[in-house]
């Protein structure tokens, strides 16, 4: 039996892996088919067409209409992001509507921050009209922002239809009234409501003491502002301190009902991914609306989910390469296959050495102590229409053009100041002008095959490839075109760093071929290593961050998906490379995927 060649069997591999993800997260998410999933739309009161997505236990039916829960991502996220929360929502019965706000996911763009307000009172109306919904029993959820959106529901719900609101990640509202005039007040009337406190979040929970001190955010619980809401709305003066973690009752408007805080050792964005902030919910929502199949807060498969997901991750990156170096093997690319397999050059020259780590500490260092600097100049945290639509990415691909500009220097100051061997990788930084449009037409073509698997993905099983922050996601036409332009900025990054990594970085220092890789994937990302420890470091040892002003806490957190590209685009460059000998190839790839991944998971206004 004839042999099948490395690079097809890795592609087969990959294609085993998307497949297995697709189908095995499929499965956890509908609790092996008990809980039917749809994506739905509707508009909202705006204008607004708003996308979500539909979990419906088998359970609930117009005879004997189920309680349901809507769940809100927060600022420049999706609804994907709340997949812990209503995957084990509905796996106890709970009809749940996890919703993307305007200008998020696959709901139509909006012009500002005031179009997301709404979001969740948009949601409930929607499954007010659902007949095997209790629309007397609606229960609401949002991450950060979206969880301004669920107090500003719980607030609109003249009707009634709200039961029950658990804030997470975000303070709720303790007062009426604004500045010197502001009084404690029970805003939410007789509805439970919870709120999900993490110890160590970044951007809620800013309370001053007594003395008008800042406190340090493990210390919220001890706040006016947190006693007076498991008060009730109460001024807590003089009132015994009331605790964390623990369910206080009392009767408003002649219904018992109670408040609770939860304070898990997490941070803001880790709640998307904790167990501690999961239980905490399903604790919450099973004691508030009583769930159809109640089960153990501790019980949970969304664990499952993430595996697959991860898996399909994991295989996406490996077609990237393989699918790459298989159609290297076909008529229209084969100009583009290597004679032979390019090797690493053979550093003795002690200059280079010592140059070889000097570079890469430069590189590191410009990238860490440049990057909250020029985010700010870029106004990359901005919360109306821009340019480009997304300020973030655009924040991002200005910092990184200022990287690949230093690295080039880098080079150059290596190849003619400090290197006196030849560096025979040079020569393949030429190509011809064939090759060069053919370099661009496989490029295309792997990125069209590579994000085909994500939308068969989102339409068959209304599943993605993701790990936390770091998705590979379906997107509208929309997105497509806005993440045009930053596809080309990209470029100037991931050319660079392709280039760097295979012509001038890829040698025999660290004597094999895979430790170089190694050395190389992560000087990738050790600037964003550095810029987090200093964050959180800080954070953890004195209870405040290093950077907080001017939404300089945000920008920390948009580094968490680069630990994963990072270190991956240069393993996909030099797996392509070797095969190529074409650096522009990989470069192109990584820029157009990541271009794609970081477009559709962030906010867009225009």
């Amino acid at each position: 039996m004839k042999k099948l060649p490395k690079c097809k069997l890795a592609l087969l591999i990959a294609v085993v892996m998307m497949i297995v993800s697709m189908v095995g997260a499929s499965l956890v998410q509908s609790s092996g088919g008990r809980v039917n999933i749809s994506e739905v739309r509707w508009i909202n009161s705006k204008g607004y067409a708003m996308a979500g997505l539909l979990l419906v236990p088998a359970t609930a039916t117009a005879e004997q209409p189920a309680p349901a829960v809507v769940c809100c991502h927060g600022f420049l996220n999706n609804k994907e992001m709340q997949d812990l929360n209503y995957v084990e929502l509905a796996r106890r019965g709970y009809v749940v509507l996890s919703c993307d706000m305007p200008s998020h996911g696959d709901s139509d763009i909006g012009h500002s921050a005031g179009d997301m307000m709404n979001s969740v009172q948009e949601a409930v109306s929607f499954l007010c009209g659902i007949n095997y919904i209790d629309n007397k029993q609606i229960g609401v959820t949002g991450h950060s922002f979206g969880s301004f959106s669920c107090s500003f529901a719980a607030q609109a719900d003249v009707e009634g239809h709200i039961a029950a609101v658990l804030v997470n990640s975000m303070n709720p509202i303790y007062t009426v009234g604004n500045g010197p005039e502001a009084t404690f007040a029970n805003i939410y009337g007789s509805r439970n409501v919870g709120v999900i406190a993490g110890l160590y979040d970044e951007f809620a929970f800013n309370e001053v003491d007594a003395e008008g001190k800042d406190m340090k955010k493990p210390d919220y619980i001890h706040s006016a502002n947190a006693q007076s809401f498991l008060y009730f709305g109460q001024d807590p003066a003089g009132l015994e301190e009331r605790t964390h973690d623990t369910v206080y009752t009392d009767t408003v408007d002649g219904k018992e009902c109670f408040r609770v805080i939860y304070t898990p050792d997490i941070t803001h964005p880790w709640s998307h991914f904790s167990r501690e902030s999961l239980r905490d919910t399903i604790a919450f929502f099973q004691k508030a609306i009583p769930a159809p199949n109640p089960i153990d807060p501790q019980n949970i498969v969304w664990p499952w989910k993430v595996f697959f997901n991860v898996l399909g991750l994991l295989g996406m990156a490996i077609f990237i390469a393989s699918i790459a170096i298989v159609l290297l093997g076909t008529k229209p690319f084969e100009i583009l296959k290597a004679e032979k397999e390019p090797e690493p050059i053979e550093v003795k020259d002690r200059n280079s050495r010592i140059w070889f780590w000097i570079s890469l500490l430069i590189c590191a260092l410009y990238g860490a102590f440049s990057y909250v600097p020029v985010m700010q100049l870029a106004n990359s945290a901005n919360f109306s229409p821009t340019t480009l639509g997304q300020s973030a990415v655009w924040g991002i691909s200005v910092w990184s053009i200022g990287c690949a500009l230093v690295a080039i220097i880098c080079m150059l100051i290596g190849r003619f100041a400090i290197s006196k061997e030849k560096n025979a990788l040079a020569g393949y930084l030429k190509l011809s002008g064939k090759k060069a449009l053919k370099t661009i037409e496989l490029a295309v073509v792997v990125c069209f095959l590579t994000y085909l698997w994500v939308f068969i993905a989102d339409y068959l099983f209304h599943v993605d490839f993701r790990i936390w922050t770091l998705a590979a996601k379906a997107f509208t036409s929309r997105i497509f075109v806005i993440s045009i332009p930053y596809m080309l900025l990209l470029c100037v990054f991931y050319i660079t760093n392709s280039v760097a990594v295979n012509c001038f970085n890829f040698n025999t220092i660290g004597g094999k071929k895979w430790v170089n890789l190694l050395i190389l994937a992560l000087a990738n990302v050790i600037p964003c290593a550095i810029v987090v420890m200093i964050q959180y470091f800080t954070f953890r040892s004195t209870g405040f961050l290093y950077w907080s002003a001017n939404q300089t806490h945000l920008m920390v957190v948009w580094l968490y998906p680069l630990f994963g590209m990072l270190p991956a685009s240069a393993v996909i460059s030099r797996a392509i490379f070797r095969k190529t000998g074409n650096p522009y190839l990989g470069g192109i790839i990584n820029a157009v995927i990541i271009a794609l991944m970081a477009c559709a998971n962030t906010c867009t206004f225009m």
